[in-house]
């Protein structure tokens, strides 16, 4: 088995865009890799049709058995906009692991998504660091699936129980084909 612990973040990006596109075909839509034609495309990764129905997909993906997420390209010192979503733009969480059967897809509303980086900025920010000065915003969140180690709760963190009704909710997909 190959060492899956190197992957370069490129190498993961790839696999949860393809992974997803593999979830799409079973489920009877047709995917279209949108970074295939213009890389790293700002608003989606993936578009998909089914019964004339569409949906945008951004995709996230973390290496084996890390369980967080990078969310990256936010002005540093201002606030995380959370905006307006089109019903149609979801975001595809791909938790990897070291075995494809252990994989886990989190399907969500990007508003949701948004939402989420916004509190964790918010809750981030709003705590000193350990010598007592303010911590600073470079525009890059991560949002983790485990809870903190310490205990304490703050946003971006414990998602894991938070999106318990978002893992393998592809038939949020199904319920946007059906209007």
């Amino acid at each position: 088995m190959p060492n899956l612990l190197k992957l370069s973040p490129q190498a993961v990006g790839a696999f949860g865009e393809r992974a997803v596109e593999t979830e799409l075909l079973r489920y009877g839509w047709i995917p279209a890799n949108v970074n295939a034609t213009v890389k790293n495309a700002a608003d989606f990764d993936i578009y998909a049709v089914k019964r004339g129905h569409t949906v945008h997909l951004r995709v996230r993906a973390c290496g084996p058995d890390t369980r967080a997420f990078q969310f990256g390209g936010f002005d540093p010192g201002e606030q995380v906009q959370v905006g307006k979503f089109n019903d149609t733009d979801f975001t595809v969480l791909v938790s990897m692991s070291s075995e494809r059967s252990r994989d886990q897809f989190y399907v969500l509303p990007s508003r949701i998504v948004r939402e989420e980086i916004a509190l964790r900025q918010k809750d981030y920010l709003s705590m000193a660091k350990r010598d007592g000065t303010a911590r600073k915003d470079t525009g890059h969140w991560r949002l983790q699936l485990a809870k903190r180690k310490d205990g304490r709760q703050e946003g971006g963190y414990g998602l894991e129980d938070k999106w318990k009704q978002y893992l393998g909710a592809w038939d949020l997909l199904e319920r946007q084909a059906e209007r």
